[in-house]
């Protein structure tokens, strides 16, 4: 009986360490498809050799986030059967995954439905201090972007991101905006706005280009911060 006890107690000890390291060997992804659609379609992430899970792609917010193994590339696309009753598996974008844990998957539309492609943009998910009233600007594009934003100026080349928490400059919390990008040796303004700002939320700004025109736009996604008491009645 004893021999049973220490050789079951031996079995649950080892799977609880394997699972614990399945745990820690998993890597989370989270998608985001531009330009946006109203009702945007999911596509398959592959997993393994014939193996896919379905992922969301919205482009106002953050998909849900996908715990998987490690990829050595992020590969999307539909897996399809024809009359035969084979499968096959549509690639519809695909690139070499990055070595963190966390992911935010740029799919950037080649066309109106996903079947026409998407280039596919991996970025470092670790955010680090992404507080309340942050911005955090990410130039997914091949040009040179600059702006204001509030008390604040920022400049970033291709791939560059950064974090800046801007005062703003006008009343009820509104900040002034102005985006420009650089083409040869020329700055051209593109966007003159204003946003507010608030503790409540912070925002991921991505500069995105069109495959097919190479015409700059600018995503804006807000993450809603979860409601904390102050404690005061």
């Amino acid at each position: 009986m004893h021999i049973f006890r220490r050789s079951l107690l031996t079995c649950s000890v080892v799977s609880l360490l394997a699972s614990g390291a399945e745990a820690q060997n998993k890597v989370e992804l989270q998608f985001l498809a531009f330009p946006k659609h109203q009702r945007p379609q999911p596509v398959e992430l592959m997993v393994a050799e014939g193996e896919t899970i379905e992922v969301q792609t919205p482009g106002n917010e953050l998909s849900p986030v996908y715990k998987v193994s490690p990829l050595a590339s992020i590969v999307v696309g539909k897996t399809t059967i024809n009359d035969e009753g084979e499968k096959s598996f549509d690639v519809y974008g695909q690139a070499k995954s990055l070595g963190v844990s966390k992911q935010i998957i740029l799919l950037i539309r080649k066309g109106a439905e996903n079947s026409d492609g998407f280039v596919v943009l991996p970025i470092n998910g670790e955010l680090g201090d992404f507080a309340g009233g942050s911005y955090f600007f990410i130039n997914a594009s091949k040009l040179n972007v600059a702006g204001v934003i509030g008390d604040l100026k920022f400049a970033l080349k291709p791939g560059q991101r950064r974090m800046i928490k801007p005062e703003p400059d006008f009343e009820d919390d509104i900040c002034q905006v102005t985006f420009a990008y650089q083409r040869d040796d020329d700055w051209k303004t593109f966007k003159d706005t204003r946003w507010p700002t608030n503790e409540r939320y912070r925002s991921m700004i991505f500069f995105h280009q069109d495959p097919e025109s190479g015409r700059l736009g600018v995503a804006p996604v807000i993450d809603m911060l979860p409601y904390q008491s102050t404690g005061t009645n």
